[in-house]
């Protein structure tokens, strides 16, 4: 049951996202521009971090994210922060459920804005290898999407690299249930 609603909002996330109907909160945690220079440089194992915890307290992670509502704001999605890991810019997705604790993590590595070199996809691999020191499964190209795929299995997280024309994420799900 909890692999089903897992796998749900992870999906559901997706497709708001890449229908555009998210919005983020009204409100503004954007910090003064000599306060950004002097942050800290962040690592999956931050952002891993996240899961488990309560919205509220994470709602300061990597200098504040804002709420991410659906459009009718009926259905609280969870937090964006726009960060840095490693020194690069990317988009962090906590995806919170009912009880708004973080169920899910996805990073935005690319947003199809720019093109994604092998050396990129590499690199991402690398990290995400020598953070989990588990061994990387090429899951090839889906038939479907297109997408092609590389899979980790990590003491208690999956983690998900995909890859769609420019478009590259990193997805971190618990392993509940079964799948543990």
């Amino acid at each position: 049951m909890k692999k089903a609603l897992l796998t749900i909002s992870v999906l559901a996330l997706s497709a708001f996202m890449l229908m555009g109907c998210t919005t983020a909160g009204a409100e503004s945690d954007e910090k003064p521009e000599a306060e950004q220079a002097e942050t800290t440089q962040y690592t999956l194992a931050d952002t891993a971090g996240l899961l488990g915890k309560a919205d509220a307290d994470v709602a300061d992670a990597f200098g504040g994210g804002e709420e991410n509502w659906t459009t009718d704001k009926s259905t609280y999605i969870g937090r964006i922060y726009q960060t840095e890991l490693y020194g690069d810019p990317v988009t962090v997705y906590a995806v919170c459920g009912e009880e708004k604790t973080v169920d899910a993590v996805s990073i935005w590595i690319t947003d199809g804005e720019q093109e994604v070199t092998d050396e990129l996809v590499q690199t991402w691999q690398d990290r995400v290898t020598a953070f989990t020191g588990a061994e990387m499964e090429d899951r090839g190209v889906s038939g479907e999407s297109g997408t092609q795929s590389w899979r980790w299995n990590a003491e208690d997280n999956f983690y998900t690299l995909r890859l769609l024309e420019d478009i590259l994420t990193l997805d971190i799900n618990p392993a509940v249930g079964e799948l543990k």
